[in-house]
């Protein structure tokens, strides 16, 4: 039986420091303040300690949509993604989505090409359907 895939995935591009102020990365990054969604459909939110541009799979579900357009929004700013980083701030990839026992996440060769140019650690997430309960971590060894 083939695996499913994740559902309702999504791609973010993280900053995150201690006391970070999430004006400054956007301006920095020259994208909207937190609160805002940017002309490409991506969301900016914050919290204390971490800022994010959010594609979230409401608006495309697609994975590698996901990433391209991702992709597109940071390459030009590389310069200044390494400024944040020499400026002591952690940046990452996530990608997150809710998987059950068995689900698996394809990254087709283009997503991959995508995660390459950006040339950023990535992270993914996991998130148990609500609900039903967690199942042994171990399971994928089965």
């Amino acid at each position: 039986m083939p695996a499913q895939s994740w559902k309702t995935v999504s791609t973010s591009l993280v900053v995150t420091r201690p006391g970070l102020d999430s004006q400054a990365v956007s301006g920095l990054l020259e994208l909207p303040q937190a609160g805002s969604i940017n002309e490409s459909g991506a969301g900016v939110v914050s919290q204390p300690g971490w800022w994010a541009l959010v594609y979230s799979g409401s608006n495309s579900p697609e994975l590698e949509q996901q990433l391209q357009s991702l992709a597109e929004q940071i390459q030009p700013r590389s310069a200044k993604v390494r400024d944040l980083i020499s400026l002591g701030y952690s940046v990452h990839i996530e990608i997150s989505g809710v998987a059950e026992t068995g689900d698996a996440l394809y990254i087709s060769p283009a997503a991959q090409l995508h995660l390459a140019a950006m040339a950023l650690p990535v992270r993914c997430t996991v998130i148990s359907p609500a609900g039903e309960p967690a199942s042994d971590p171990l399971d994928w060894l089965d």
